[in-house]
């Protein structure tokens, strides 16, 4: 941990003594969740934590807070809507007010300034028969309204943009006309009056994005380590990693992927008051939220504008994307056919690179605009994905031709991959299914006969059946074969390190398991080979991330 995460660790522990103290339930969860059950400790790149509460549980820990103010510990404090008519955000936070960590969407308001915990509100979503789409459609319209300071609708699918527009616009002239408390309340009232126990799926409240999961996952908690404190979780956690995170949610992310904030002020010696102070005796907060209200309006009513121009720009990159592969392929003669079978996947993704950063950069991502190569190129690229092991990849490429256009057969039989690597992966990761795993072995695939999913799949269930010393040299035996096959995979070379540990062969588990982490960023990798060789890869990603940070 460095200096920040220990004062984060220490505001969980108090967060948590009070919740378990006083029965209120919570959920560890997001960032802080997948590097407890990943690896068990912080991410590096983690700047705050994530916890999630049922609104009961929150109205029962306000309550609490509000009656009993000297439960929260010297420097400690809670920020939200209910105890600030100035702090507009719709997360909740608790945070220490000894630090500072001041973003400018809360400079103004000035009571969230310090290292934090967010709190996200769950709240029950209406089954479709009572309404689920219209109450959907006003919830994004009342985020809009209640954060002035960010536009929350980024995401919004431009041909039901119109009705978003208009009922915005409603709320913001109500509020002008009655004021803003008196028409948060009718809303408050109106969207979080649907019974828990009714739903089947609840809403997280947050304004950049919607986040919907299963009611299931928070009728009951377990508990995960957290640098060696144990937290309560939701007990589908794996589950909704899958929601949030996508398909590749056991791997350690790289570069850009590393997602962290942007504050404009970080100390963690002083309070945020020290800050706060200077500026704000010379500001009028109502005066800059009605600015912030002004701003609102015409975000709202230019971002359709702004939509077009990007998905135009978006379609000339897509373009000119196709056309720098083509004259790579030219130029150098290539056949990509038999780059994929000469198995030349680093010179593949290479021709693929700039495709690649475009199509997932902010813009394209965020209205799922296609940059079309062409049923042919796609085929290379996307297969080419699933043969190095992230079928995940090629996933995301197909589910964005999909929204865009049909695609040809080739394209359908690679989706049907795709769905068969993701069976074993959500049977083996999420659901620890054995059964489900064997079951999805049988399906076969012409061409695919040896994926390096399928061998991954088989070593799983090899090692789950292991239980003595000849077991785990049959397990060695058979991920050897599978290595002359794929020799830089880390996760089969894991499956031999594991072996040898329980073996108790301690010199050659090391060796393997150092070339591993050395050839994998699968986060579960990395728990074992510190577990039992010692070898601390995420420290080594620690020590990396803050060095970058160093030198930008």
């Amino acid at each position: 941990m460095n200096e920040m995460q220990e004062s984060l660790f220490k505001i969980l522990v108090e967060f948590d003594d009070i919740c378990s103290e006083h029965g209120i339930e919570y959920f560890l969860a997001f960032g802080a969740a997948l590097g407890a059950v990943r690896n068990q400790c912080f991410l590096p790149w983690d700047d705050d934590l994530d916890v999630l509460i049922t609104r009961d549980n929150w109205n029962k820990l306000l309550e609490l807070i509000n009656e009993n103010p000297e439960i929260l510990p010297e420097n400690s404090r809670i920020a939200c809507n209910e105890n600030d008519k100035f702090y507009r955000n719709p997360l909740a936070r608790y945070v220490d007010s000894s630090t500072t960590y001041m973003v400018t969407s809360q400079a103004i308001a000035a009571k969230s300034c310090g290292n934090l915990i967010d709190i996200f509100i769950i709240d029950p979503l209406p089954n479709v028969e009572d309404g689920q789409k219209e109450h959907l459609k006003q919830m994004q319209a009342f985020l809009e309204v209640l954060s002035p300071h960010f536009f929350v609708s980024e995401d919004f699918p431009i041909e039901d943009y119109e009705e978003h527009q208009q009922l915005v616009f409603k709320y913001l002239d109500e509020i002008e006309k009655r004021g803003f408390d008196e028409v948060i309340q009718e809303l408050y009232e109106k969207l979080y009056s649907y019974p828990m126990e009714k739903a089947d799926w609840v809403r997280i409240r947050w304004g950049i994005e919607t986040i919907i999961h299963k009611s299931s996952f928070y009728s009951k908690q377990r508990y995960v380590e957290l640098e060696g404190h144990k937290f309560p979780t939701s007990h589908e956690l794996e589950r909704s990693f899958r929601i949030d995170y996508g398909d590749s949610w056991m791997y350690v992310p790289e570069g850009d992927n590393q997602i962290a904030h942007y504050p404009f002020i970080v100390d963690q010696n002083h309070p945020f008051e020290d800050f706060s102070k200077i500026y704000l005796k010379h500001i009028n907060p109502e005066k800059i939220i009605k600015a912030y209200e002004g701003n609102k309006r015409n975000s709202v009513d230019l971002w359709k504008y702004k939509k077009y121009l990007d998905l135009d720009r978006n379609k000339i990159r897509g373009l000119i994307d196709k056309k720098n592969i083509e004259k790579t392929v030219e130029l150098n003669n290539y056949d990509l056919n038999q780059l994929l079978k000469d198995k030349e996947f680093e010179l593949i993704d290479d021709i693929f690179k700039d495709y690649y950063t475009h199509q997932f950069y902010a813009v394209p991502k965020r209205y799922s605009s296609l940059h079309d190569l062409g049923d042919d190129l796609f085929k290379v690229t996307v297969e080419s994905k699933i043969r190095q092991g992230t079928y995940f990849t090629g996933r995301k490429v197909l589910d964005i031709i999909e929204h865009n256009r049909p695609m040809g057969n080739e394209l359908l039989y690679l989706k049907d991959v795709c769905e068969y690597c993701r069976t074993l992966s959500v049977a083996i990761y999420d659901d620890f299914d054995v059964e489900k795993v064997e079951e999805t072995l049988k399906k076969t695939f012409d061409g695919f006969e040896n994926l390096i999913d399928t061998y991954r799949a088989r070593l799983w269930l090899l090692a789950k059946k292991s239980n003595n010393d000849d077991d785990y040299r049959n397990l060695i035996a058979e991920a050897n074969k599978m290595l002359s096959e794929y020799p830089e995979d880390g996760e089969i070379m894991a499956y031999i390190a594991g072996a040898y540990y329980l073996l108790g062969d301690q010199e050659k588990s090391f060796e393997m398991y150092r070339k591993a982490v050395d050839c994998s960023r699968n986060g579960f990798v990395w728990q074992f080979a510190k577990k039992h060789a010692g070898i601390d890869r995420m420290k080594e990603e620690e020590i990396y991330v803050n060095q970058k940070k160093y030198s930008a």
